[in-house]
């Protein structure tokens, strides 16, 4: 057994468990209220929503007068 066939058989059970078990093991984090990656994940939505509601209200003029 040579170096490539390790890495072969590394990369092949990398993606089993990428196509079998992440969405599972993310959707678990996820799911616990305590969990710091949901905290930082609903933080991360919040700015994200905030962000385009205010580069939308600065640009509310501009659509108002495009649309007429």
């Amino acid at each position: 057994m040579d170096k490539n066939d390790i890495k072969g058989i590394v990369n092949d059970e990398i993606s089993k468990f990428i196509k079998d078990s992440l969405d599972t093991e993310v959707r678990k984090v996820l799911h616990n209220s305590n969990s710091k990656s949901r905290d930082e994940l609903i933080k991360t939505i919040k700015d994200a929503m905030e962000m385009i509601f205010k580069t939308l209200w600065v640009k509310k003029d501009f659509w108002k007068t495009g649309i007429n």
